[in-house]
Order: C-alpha cells, then structure tokens, then sequence
C-alpha cells in the first residue's frame, strides 16, 4: 500500500486528526518526516497490526507521529469547499 503524503505537502487534519490539537480550527500543515510505521504496545493490540504515521508542522508546532488516516491533502479540502 503505497504512502498517501511525502515530505512537503500541505494537509489539513480531519474530524479524527482535530483531537490531537487544542484548537478546532482546520489549520494547513506541512508534513516534514518521511513516513515510518509505529506499533501499538502489545497489550493493546491482540492482533500484528501497525500504523502508518508522520511528523507534521502545525501552527508552528512540531506534532509526531500523526496517523495517516487523521490528515487529508489540502487541496482535496480545498476542492471540496
């Protein structure tokens, strides 16, 4: 399954992605990490199973480890509004 975002490009987090922030505010951000696949501890998770994530830069704010299915590209967004 290929990658959906590459170092550069401009997303918005979705109704998932917002959680993460203290605002809720759709606000454009630039991803800044090639992706990298995380874990979930074992207790957590009975089945092998992982996770898709990226390092962003929102807001002036350096955010780890966004799952890719919490980010839309922007200008998808931007089509649909």
């Amino acid at each position: 399954m290929p990658n959906r975002f590459k170092p550069g490009d401009l997303i918005i987090l979705n109704q998932y992605g917002l959680f993460i922030t203290l605002e809720h505010d759709r606000k454009i951000g630039i991803i800044i990490s090639k992706s990298y696949n995380i874990l979930p501890p074992e207790e957590e998770s009975e089945i092998d199973t992982f996770f898709i994530v990226y390092d962003i830069l929102l807001d002036e704010e350096l955010i780890k480890m966004v799952p890719e299915e919490f980010m839309e590209m922007y200008e998808d967004y931007e089509k649909d509004t």
